[in-house]
């Protein structure tokens, strides 16, 4: 056979050249994972587990024999194969022969029937083709009679992705010798045709980082298969080019640790470097290259060959890391990308104090489920065909929600893979009890129309502070009348966190604030609770309401990962912080702030501020005094003295007169107006430089010590006008975002 799937950029030849030289390394690692399987056999007799490895086994051996022509590979090939073409059915457990471990097995074998088929003897190779052929019919025709039940139209889920992978590639090795094959490659390829373009451009993925981890590469895997067999190239995707930033903008400061929303196997199993190598390449992504190489200088890739929960794992995947290597790639460090990032579709907002392993990481969500794109154009698809495509069972009724991380220390945490997906689990609010959506199923979400989700409001990111607003009251039952649950934080710096959250309905509730953590609080003053993780102490203090109530719980999550695997329970402790009213009321605020420093260092003084037209609060530490403010409506907030403004929001530093607002076109510091905008905008003023976001183009005035000369607009001279009766200069904005600098 010359025909090598996935091998077509190059000659056999020139494989075999590469392997010598360029990609040596990864040779290195494919031949010793495939001599790794002359130890051991899967057993005679189908297992009660996932036999998915098998496929990947096949495949390395199947690789190392065709680029080395050593024999040695073909011997436990031969075994391998017999054991898996032996199993009557592929998969045990959970839908025999029309699921995962059918579709792994496919992919696997069929490389290897393509690759060194005609090394193996006659009847060995027959009954090879022959079970191939058994088992591509029996996937596709459950495709074909589940249309719009199941994975066959749920183009959102990792089992369309991987069953339909597998079938195209038994199709490619079996294209000439069976004439079904066409049929199920014509199947595989309209489904990719339809499932890309339905999943936003901005690359996020409801399912989690992990499931990214697991299912995402069979986007990458089909995309590679078509484009050499059809002549179809699916690459010029947004999402995929987009789906690296996502990821790792959901890595914790040490990188190996994640903000594992959705259902997600533990916090560290999220990592390929087949990925990595894939995107780096495609997309000329010297980020994802970069990565990949501090991975293997750090250990990281060792370690998650050796502990990954995501099977069939880090090292089985050798060949696919050989073949998508690109050593023309040039690295990047990590250190020039924005340390904020907003993921619209999704809802989601990261951000960090550094891209340091001892930085502060901050992740919050409100969004919609299977993402807002998905949510929509699956309930349109679904309503056009009288189908079931949303098949959302690893979101989590989570809106509102956020993860912080501080270094090696998680402070607020996600329960991850959840058996029973419950609000109760999240650091976010319960409504008499209850949380969102139908909670307490596998899928919360099943058979909600789209009237249903939550939605990123606002956000902004401006010189070590960072703003985001989401608003959660659609994902409550409408029986609870609820109009509004309004989220604002404002991460400042790296050690402060404020949450400002507003609740309004028409019937009174008993509203319950929650955080979660690993470790349980400990009430050190009133209103106030501190949590030890780590290296690290987080101290909570409840500004709002005044007179608050608080109890904790501990529970324990358990979730089993894979019905192929049914003895598998995970299990994990989670610690839970509950804050709520003396009495249900309609409308209310909370205000909390969260303070983290080292463990054993002073606490920072955080004192509730007399405040008109909102809630303010003084946080001081070492000295430093710093005052946040959240806005009523369009009240004016005012600090008598101190602070007046129209912004929605505001912090601001009293002594220097740096200040961070949102919504707002006048504030004045200690009794003189620092700045003034045409219509509202969210601003930045520190030290030399000025950051301003506006939806329209605007002026904008800045008093204190801003000067008129060398002032540059995103890197551009721009001109001011001074007016000598009055401290300030004006100049024009555009719309966006903008950075002006001065000296």
């Amino acid at each position: 056979m010359t025909n090598y799937l996935f091998l077509k950029a190059h000659s056999l030849k020139e494989w075999q050249e590469l392997s010598q030289t360029s990609h040596s390394d990864q040779m290195s690692r494919l031949l010793k994972q495939a001599k790794s399987y002359d130890s051991y056999l899967p057993p005679p007799e189908h297992p009660r587990d996932s036999i998915t490895y098998i496929g990947m086994a096949a495949a390395n051996m199947a690789l190392a024999n065709l680029l080395t022509g050593d024999a040695s590979y073909i011997e436990p090939l031969r075994k391998w194969i017999k054991v898996g073409i032996g199993y009557p059915h592929w998969g045990l457990a959970r839908m025999p022969d029309h699921d995962l471990d059918a579709a792994w097995l496919l992919f696997g074998l069929s490389l290897a029937y393509n690759w060194v088929g005609d090394k193996l003897p006659e009847d060995e190779r027959t009954a090879l083709r022959d079970k191939l052929i058994l088992q591509g019919r029996r996937l596709y025709d459950f495709a074909l009679e589940t249309e719009g039940k199941w994975w066959s139209s749920a183009y959102w889920q990792n089992h369309n992705w991987i069953c339909y992978g597998g079938l195209a590639t038994a199709a490619g090795a079996l294209m000439n010798e069976h004439p079904e094959a066409k049929a199920w490659m014509d199947r595989a390829v309209e489904n990719f045709k339809i499932v890309l373009p339905l999943f936003p451009e901005d690359g996020s993925d409801y399912e989690g980082v992990v499931y990214w981890r697991y299912g995402y590469p069979w986007l990458l895997i089909s995309a590679h298969l078509i484009q050499e067999e059809r002549g179809i190239d699916l690459h010029d995707s947004e999402f995929l080019r987009n789906s690296f930033h996502h990821r790792l903008h959901l890595s914790g400061p040490n990188l190996v640790d994640t903000a594992n929303f959705g259902d997600c196997h533990d916090r560290r199993s999220s990592n390929s470097r087949m990925i990595l190598y894939r995107l780096a390449s495609l997309y000329r992504i010297g980020e994802a290259q970069w990565l990949a190489n501090y991975f293997e200088e750090s250990g990281e890739w060792e370690r998650e060959g050796r502990e990954g929960l995501v099977k069939p794992g880090l090292l089985p995947e050798a060949w696919l890391d050989f073949v998508w290597y690109d050593p023309s790639v040039e690295m990047k460090p990590l250190l020039e990308m924005e340390k904020t990032a907003v993921f619209p579709d999704m809802g989601l907002l990261t951000t960090r104090s550094s891209w340091n392993e001892d930085a502060t990481y901050l992740a919050f969500k409100c969004g919609t489920p299977n993402g807002a794109r998905g949510w929509h154009l699956g309930q349109a698809i679904d309503r056009k065909n009288g189908w079931d495509t949303i098949k959302a069972s690893h979101e989590h009724p989570d809106e509102n929600s956020f993860i912080l991380i501080r270094g090696n220390d998680y402070l607020s945490v996600d329960p991850g893979y959840s058996k029973d997906k419950k609000t109760h689990n999240h650091s976010t609010m319960l409504v008499d009890g209850k949380g969102q959506y139908s909670e307490d199923g596998y899928n919360t979400f099943a058979n909600l129309d789209p009237a249903w989700g939550g939605r990123l409001q606002e956000w902004f990111a401006a010189n070590g502070l960072t703003y985001v607003c989401g608003e959660a009251a659609g994902s409550y039952h409408p029986d609870f009348q609820l109009s509004q649950f309004k989220r604002q934080m404002a991460m400042v710096g790296d050690d402060l966190l404020l949450i400002c959250d507003d609740l309004q309905s028409g019937a009174a509730h008993n509203y319950e604030w929650m955080l979660q953590a690993d470790y349980p609080s400990e009430q050190t003053h009133v209103n106030q609770f501190t949590i030890n993780a780590g290296e690290t102490q987080m101290v909570v203090t409840a500004v709002l309401p005044e007179a608050v109530t608080h109890k904790t719980r501990e529970v324990e999550i358990t979730a089993n990962p894979t019905s192929a695997k049914p003895d598998w329970i995970i299990r994990r402790t989670q610690h839970t912080l509950v804050l709520s009213l003396e009495k249900p009321c309609a409308d209310t605020r909370f205000l909390v702030a969260i303070d983290l420093a080292d463990s054993g260092a002073a606490v920072a003084e955080v004192v509730k501020v007399d405040c008109l037209g909102g809630t303010a609060v003084k946080v001081t530490r070492d000295g430093q005094t710093r005052i946040a403010g959240f806005g009523n409506g369009r009240s004016r907030l005012v600090i008598p003295g101190q602070l007046s403004t129209d912004a929605d929001w505001v912090v601001a530093n009293l002594a220097t007169g740096e200040f961070w607002a949102g919504g707002m076109t006048n504030l004045w510091l200690n009794g003189e107006l620092q700045c003034m905008a045409s219509t509202p905008v969210e601003i930045s003023v520190t030290a030399g430089q000025c950051v301003v976001e506006s939806k329209r183009e605007t002026w904008v005035s800045l008093g204190g010590e801003t000067a008129v000369a060398n002032l540059q607009c995103n890197n551009q001279p721009l001109t001011a006008q001074s007016n000598p009766a009055i401290n300030l200069i004006r100049f024009p904005i555009a719309s966006g975002k903008s950075h002006i600098t001065w000296e």
